[in-house]
This record gives C-alpha cells, structure tokens and sequence, in this order.
C-alpha cells in the first residue's frame, strides 16, 4: 500500500511537471482593418452609368500628386480616386488638392493637416488637374478620356459629404460621398474640334489615401 502511494504521488508529479513545460500559444486579438467600397452612379450625355464594386472588374485605385518646394514655401498635394476595371475600358476619376505643409517637417502632410484638408473642402472650386479643387475625369467605351473644366460657362457644382477619416496598418483613409453635376470635355486631336457631354446627378462614394 505504501509502494501503491509513492507511486501515485510520483505519477502526478510527472504529470504536473510535464503541463508546466508545454508552452500555451497566444494568439494576438486581430488588428484593425478599415471597411472600404466604391460605387458610381449618374447620367452622362443622357445614359444613365453605373459602377459597383467587384461587378464586371470594378475596384478603386487612389493615388497623390506632390508639389515639394524648399521651406518656408508650402509643399502641396492633390489626391485622386478612381473607378476602373481590367474588363471595361469605362472609368471614372476625381481629383481633390491641395493640402498644405511644410516638407522640411516630413514627406507627407501630417494625419491632422490631412484630415483637416477634406474636412474643411466640402464644396470646393473646378481645377484643372485638382490642383486647387475638384476635377472629374470620365473615360468612355471607346476609352475616349472627357475631363472638367473650372472656365466652364456652363452650370458646375460639386458638394463633399459623410466624410469618414479612418486608419489602420495600411494607411490613413478618408472615405467620402461626392455629389456633383457638370460638363466634360474633348478635344479632337485630328479636326481639333472640342466636345462636351452633361454629367448629371453624379454620386461617387469611395475613399482618398494619405
């Protein structure tokens, strides 16, 4: 009996000792991810376009054009945000700029000058390229590119909303709605010959990247 007790006693702490030599794998908590989608829709030169995200290709690009100068002068960046597909040569584009900084500070607008950028251009100006504003960018069946224009004589609005400034391990986000109406042009390059069409209750909802 006393044998049958030494080896109980032996046996368990065989078993204690082996548990506290397994090491327990410890799984960090998922990080973060920011939600993206993009969609258009409006009517241009009297058809009615739409746009949905992994339908026929469709997913959104965004990319930054930079302006650096030597400080005390202002650097500058203009940010765009495109619909496209590998499938259909049709896509759209926006152009919003320019946010402000000093380069000597670092490569890229901070996240506040960032953020305070979009926040604060709801109902910004036509400009050629985003330099200083808004540019919408439409490129046809043909695949034809028809590009705003701020001299236009002809009616032009465009408003900002549910601005949306999110970040994650990949980057620093501002999601948007834009709501806007237009013309956009083409210069034929062989008659010369500039073309409009009517861009009409136009919706993009998609996403800017610092």
């Amino acid at each position: 009996m006393k044998n049958l007790k030494i080896t109980i006693v032996a046996a368990l702490t065989l078993v204690f000792a082996i548990s506290s030599c397994i090491k327990h794998e410890v799984i960090p908590a998922p990080l973060p991810m920011v939600e993206l989608s993009c969609h258009f829709n409006g009517i241009i030169n009297g058809s009615n376009i739409e746009l949905t995200e992994n339908v026929s290709g469709y997913y959104c690009e965004t990319s930054e054009a930079k302006i650096l100068l030597p400080s005390p002068n202002l650097s500058s960046a203009s940010y765009f945000s495109e619909m496209l597909s590998s499938l259909n040569p049709l896509s759209v584009k926006i152009a919003l700029g320019s946010a402000l900084w000093d380069a000597a500070t670092a490569i890229d607008p901070s996240v506040s000058t960032y953020n305070a950028f979009h926040a604060s251009n709801l109902t910004p100006n036509f400009s050629t390229a985003g330099g200083a504003g808004f540019e919408f960018s439409f490129r046809d069946g043909t695949g034809v590119t028809w590009t705003s224009n701020p001299s236009s004589v002809n009616f032009q609005d465009v408003v900002f909303s549910n601005i949306i400034q999110e970040s994650d391990t990949s980057g620093d986000y501002s999601k948007f709605k834009c709501n806007f109406d237009c013309y956009v042009y083409h210069t034929d390059a062989v008659t010369l010959v500039l073309d409009s069409l009517q861009v009409q209750s136009a919706q993009y909802e998609a996403w800017f990247k610092r």
